[in-house]
């Protein structure tokens, strides 16, 4: 079996490759920029802006890790015509987010769903709660130099999971097979406020790291300030109005109904990543 992981180089993409090698799976691996990802993955061009690159891309895979255009002003239709082009594929894993039927239209990612619903392929579509990866890579500057997270989440819990989990589950169903047409809520152990969360990210780093909620104006106004585009602005408020209104707060078992492991919980990441939120020295 041969899989093409879309985005293999993002948050989820990098350990999807790396959980698939894991099973003996050969890994094709799509990316813009494409370079050596390690023994057993083959990196190709794959750029949702230029259809040209997508043939060659799906050349001789017959499984699909789906990440969405988020980057492309002008999405619409690019998966249904991606999928339509995937001819030689029979089954596809369409990673999408939890609470994605109540966004706004404007907010493509319940079309791209429906995309993958309606093609002829065996799909399955994972819905995940936030990443822990998010504190690194998205808040990882403000919690090590000012040692504050400020966000419009209020005091709601989120069932906050692992990527590597994420990840575990993606390649199970690619390898395996097995759960055609099932759509499922990833979540980690327990949900925790983002107070809670900080505080146990500060536990792992050594620093008093803290959370401030913010009103959605607030992060609208910075978000505006700092060039992000009309349609940015609005897709981050969504995704915060749904945790502010209990959305993320669920838990499941999936990881470990799918997989036969427990999710990872918040602790056990804190401490392996516990560098990303060390203050610097002055």
């Amino acid at each position: 079996m041969a899989v093409l992981v879309l985005g293999a180089t993002g948050k989820t993409g990098r350990p999807v490759v790396e959980a698939l090698v894991a099973r003996g799976i050969d890994v094709r691996a799509a990316s813009r920029h494409p370079g050596p990802l390690g023994a057993g993955v083959e990196p190709v061009r794959m750029d949702w802006s230029d259809p040209a690159s997508w043939k060659p891309a799906l050349r001789g895979v017959d499984g699909l890790y789906l990440v969405g255009p988020y980057a492309e002003p002008d999405n619409a239709g690019l998966v249904r015509r991606l999928l339509a082009a995937a001819t030689g594929v029979r089954r596809v894993v369409h990673l999408s987010i939890i609470g994605v039927d109540q966004l706004p239209m404007a907010i493509p990612m319940a079309a791209w769903e429906q995309d993958v619903r309606e093609s002829s392929l065996e799909w399955t579509i994972l819905r995940p709660n936030w990443f822990f990866q998010n504190f690194e890579e998205g808040f990882g500057a403000a919690l090590r130099e000012r040692a504050v997270l400020e966000l419009p989440a209020g005091d709601a819990g989120i069932g906050f999971i692992d990527t590597l989990d994420v990840a575990e589950v993606a390649a199970t169903l690619l390898s395996e097979g097995g759960h055609g047409g099932q759509t499922y809520t990833l979540t980690g152990p327990e949900a925790l406020t983002l107070a809670q969360a900080v505080a146990e990210l500060g536990r792992a780093a050594g620093s008093d790291l803290r959370y401030h909620a913010l009103v959605p104006e607030e992060l609208a106004d910075r978000l505006t300030a700092a060039g992000a585009p009309g349609w940015a602005v609005e897709w981050q408020l969504a995704l915060f109005r749904l945790i502010r209104e209990g959305l993320n707060s669920q838990v499941t078992d999936t990881v470990e109904a799918i997989t036969g492991q427990p999710a990872r919980p918040l602790s056990a990441y804190a401490d392996r990543q516990a560098h990303n939120w060390r203050r610097r020295a002055s």
